[in-house]
């Protein structure tokens, strides 16, 4: 029923040696603790470079059988799709040819499906295995225990322990941390795929209950103290989390970005036959601190290190719980649970898309870094901006694959992101001229014209309201006036 290593990876070679333009298979640097060879593969099509990379991993716990499987398939759907111009659908939920079109066109999908291959091997193993296997296969010297959990074993917050976390190798909840941050080879390959790619998204896929998670793990989550930042936390202390009551900053926009996504991914979740998936944070699901996750730590990296993506990071946990652990993590029929896994996956992917990014560094080689200051440091900031944030997530997505359509509307989206990272750059002093602003009406104008979508043609005739105003204007007026004047919301 479930996929052995062996199996997972002729699964990925089968699509790097039949459909080598649009799938590469990669051994990483780091083998498993016995010597297993670890592959990822990476999916893109089309033209472009320096492409945003979004990175989805299964099986880092053992016993958690059906998420590498469901991230393959995953895998073969899109390639099939692509490649045969067609939608994919789980249930109810959809994506059209175009949608598959343009996540294939504008991001690297890394996937890495099976982080913990010696683990997998050992639960699956018919005769002297153990079918609750959660950890790697190190042996721990000194103990009779082997194993260390694998997502405990990042260098975020590690050694600080609690309900989920452990520094007792014989732990009754499998979670020993490890001698060491990245002690385990599998964990290092998670800090490779970052160092050497531009992961922007992670999801980490494990069972069971029905969640979808973002940071933190270590402590509660909040966003008005922007001191209280882990890198002052005394670490690598197997002692719990202090000061008491510690709270972990986290700024306004990330937070609503998280919360936004994941509603998102849980909505499409929904569609494919009605499962409900929760939001929440790690500490939330744990009531306590949970330290060394992997998708804590791919998103501390650039707060840590100022030179290092942003990468938002997110962990699905897939399945209900049955009230039997094994049959929860291994379940007798998971298809109907593979279906929602993979519906999360290619709405979290599809979310993972900047327009701007892509039409103006992928295509055009122009950096963006201008306006996504603007954006992070001015729009951000307040409720009012964020809305506007919100908005044009929204509808980029569908907009892109009308722009990338028609060779005219390409160029002239990249003449106007030429133009706005100009003003950006020069905000406090450029002026907004009549030029610019009936330019981009005229743009907005035509895409209105060529969207069956009521509520894009609604949030296109918002943005050009407001664009109509501005002509005239210093662009730090117009961001200002931005940041107070939260849009309509768009119900309709």
């Amino acid at each position: 029923m479930y996929r052995t290593v062996s199996q997972l990876d002729s699964v990925m070679g089968i699509l790097a040696a039949f459909f080598p333009d649009l799938c590469s298979r990669v051994e990483l640097p780091n083998r498993s603790i016995q010597g297993r060879p670890i592959y990822a593969l990476r999916m893109r099509a089309g033209g472009g470079g320096a492409r945003r990379g979004v990175l989805l991993v299964g099986g880092m716990h053992a016993r958690e059988l059906m998420n590498p499987d469901a991230i393959v398939e995953l895998m073969l759907d899109l390639a099939l799709s692509y490649l045969n111009e067609t939608g994919r659908s789980y249930g109810g939920a959809s994506w059209s040819a175009l949608d598959v079109k343009i996540m294939l066109e504008t991001l690297d999908i890394w996937i890495l499906p099976c982080a913990n291959p010696d683990g997998r091997e050992f639960v699956m193993q018919q005769v002297g295995g153990d079918r609750m296997w959660r950890q790697n296969r190190r042996d721990n010297p000194g103990t009779p225990c082997d194993g260390v959990d694998l997502n405990r074993n990042s260098d975020f917050v590690w050694g600080v322990t609690g309900p989920a976390t452990s520094c007792n190798p014989c732990s009754s909840t499998r979670s020993y941390l490890g001698p060491t941050p990245f002690s385990e080879p599998e964990s290092k390959n998670i800090e490779y795929l970052c160092d050497t790619h531009n992961i922007k998204v992670f999801a980490d896929v494990h069972s069971f209950s029905e969640f979808v998670l973002y940071p933190w793990g270590h402590a509660p989550t909040q966003t008005t103290d922007s001191t209280k930042v882990f890198t002052g936390l005394a670490t690598g202390t197997c002692a719990p989390l202090t000061p008491a009551g510690y709270k972990e900053y986290m700024t306004p926009r990330d937070f609503s970005r998280y919360r936004t996504v994941s509603q998102r991914v849980a909505d499409r979740i929904r569609q494919v036959r009605g499962r409900n998936y929760v939001l929440k944070s790690v500490f939330e699901v744990y009531n306590g601190t949970t330290t060394g996750s992997c998708s804590d730590y791919v998103y501390s990296r650039h707060i840590a290190n100022a030179s290092r993506n942003k990468t938002y990071g997110f962990a699905f946990e897939t399945g209900p719980n049955t009230g039997n652990d094994v049959l929860s993590f291994q379940p007798t029929d998971p298809e109907p649970i593979k279906r929602d896994a993979k519906a999360g996956l290619l709405a979290l992917i599809q979310q993972s898309i900047c327009a701007i990014d892509f039409i103006g560094t992928s295509l055009f080689g122009l950096s963006v870094e201008s306006i996504r200051t603007i954006r992070d440091r001015m729009l951000a900031n307040t409720e009012a901006g964020r809305g506007w944030i919100n908005l044009f997530e929204r509808v980029q997505f569908p907009l892109l694959g009308i722009v990338l359509s028609d060779r005219t509307l390409t160029k002239e989206a990249a003449t106007l992101v030429r133009r706005v990272k100009t003003l950006t750059t020069q905000h406090k002093k450029a002026i907004v001229s009549k030029e610019d602003v009936d330019r981009g009406i005229a743009f907005l104008d035509e895409l209105a014209k060529r969207t069956t979508d009521k509520k894009v043609k609604i949030d296109l005739s918002t943005v050009r309201r407001f664009l109509k105003g501005a002509g005239g204007q210093d662009v730090e007026k117009v961001i200002a006036k931005l940041g107070k004047s939260k849009p309509a919301p768009n119900k309709k």
